[in-house]
């Protein structure tokens, strides 16, 4: 004979198992667990909603955009990857979510990430060829960034010719076994006294970087800096910073300028590009030896993007949050009917006794997810 399910006690399971699963959703947000969202009422129009810009690990890879990018767990699957690491491959971001990431990299080379991916082996880099959407391969060099006990950011680039060029470039600089560098044509400038800002130069080639001679004159810059004022290194070679400037920023550039040997002086400041656009910049200025001058230029472009990727978090947090309120309703609202039934027994009163209080809890902690968003 079948026994007899009361109603009363499955309605009590449902509304615990909910306020579980809200619960844990609740959890994994507050501490970073979740990187995305599938939404959508039904399988067409569900879509991913990644949480860009909120924690610190995609912080950091917007930051290098000029390479490929990717974050992986500790099982090898892509949490985050930016758009020059797609770009490789010719597919979209938020195809590879979740994806593993050595599904993407030729068989022979497998083993080598699998290296790079694994802290006991100690592998800071690897070369490896990547496999395209279209099944041609894409050889890279991939090297690790940040790595812990969850997830490992490594940064990807391209090895093209000019790549293979750049490199050997930099080590024969670093090695001293170049003693002199062609600019503009006809300049030449002797590397023997002045190797240690060129290397700090070329280390920082995510940034623009001028070095500005004793009499002002930007004695280098790097192909960042030309690309930034949208024109040519060698039309950058001879010509002066502040002018690059409009005359209300011309004083502040000549005033940091005049740092001294080993200080470090920092403004922000418009550059005119080539094409008649201003560009606003941080410019950074180091005082070398012999009056020179090495000066680090950043897009604060890039500083707004962060700002507008914070801005869509918190509106999104503030949705959620919301959202969140919605699923708690109805379970306050059965567990104040339920506790007014005279048929209740002591132990299905305990459960929701147990089940209010924990709701109490969930509200509490979904005012604290919607302060995030004040403005919602």
């Amino acid at each position: 004979m079948n026994e007899r399910v009361d109603p009363l006690a499955l309605e009590i399971e449902s509304l615990r198992q909910r306020l579980q699963e809200a619960e844990e959703l609740r959890e994994a947000i507050s501490s970073g667990k979740v990187d995305a969202f599938v939404v959508g009422p039904t399988e067409d129009s569900k879509r991913v909603l990644m949480l860009s810009g909120a924690y610190a690990r995609y912080r950091q890879l917007v930051e290098d955009m000029q390479q490929g990018a990717v974050t992986v767990t500790r099982e090898g699957e892509i949490m985050f990857a930016n758009h020059s690491f797609a770009a490789l491959l010719g597919m979209a971001p938020l195809d590879l979510f979740r994806v593993p990431l050595q599904r993407y990299v030729a068989r022979a080379d497998r083993d080598k990430l699998a290296a790079l991916l694994d802290p006991r082996a100690g592998e800071p880099a690897a070369t490896v060829s990547l496999l395209r959407a279209d099944g041609t391969e894409c050889p890279v060099s991939i090297s690790m960034v940040t790595a812990n006990d969850e997830f490992t950011t490594l940064l990807v680039t391209e090895r093209t010719a000019d790549s293979e060029e750049a490199a050997a470039a930099i080590d024969a600089i670093r090695t001293g076994s170049i003693d002199a560098v062609v600019v503009g044509g006809d300049k030449v400038l002797m590397l023997d006294s002045a190797q240690a800002f060129y290397q700090a130069a070329i280390d920082r080639m995510q940034q623009g970087v001028v070095i500005v001679g004793p009499d002002s004159d930007i004695t280098y810059a790097n192909e960042q800096m030309a690309s930034l004022l949208a024109t040519r290194r060698e039309r950058l070679a001879g010509s002066f910073l502040h002018r690059l400037a409009p005359n209300s920023d011309q004083a502040r550039v000549k005033s940091i300028l005049g740092v001294r040997q080993g200080a470090t002086a920092q403004a922000e400041v418009r550059l005119r590009r080539a094409d008649g656009e201003y560009l606003d910049t941080m410019i950074t200025v180091t005082g070398l030896a012999d009056g020179r001058k090495m000066c680090l230029v950043s897009d604060l472009r890039l500083k707004k993007r962060h700002e507008a990727a914070d801005e869509r978090t918190r509106k999104f947090l503030g949705m959620m949050a919301h959202e969140f309120r919605n699923i708690l309703s109805p379970i306050h609202n059965s567990v104040e009917l339920l506790k007014r039934m005279d048929s209740l027994d002591p132990d299905a009163r305990k459960a929701l006794e147990v089940i209010e209080r924990h709701t109490s809890r969930l509200v509490a902690l979904v005012d604290d997810l919607r302060s995030v968003n004040p403005k919602d």
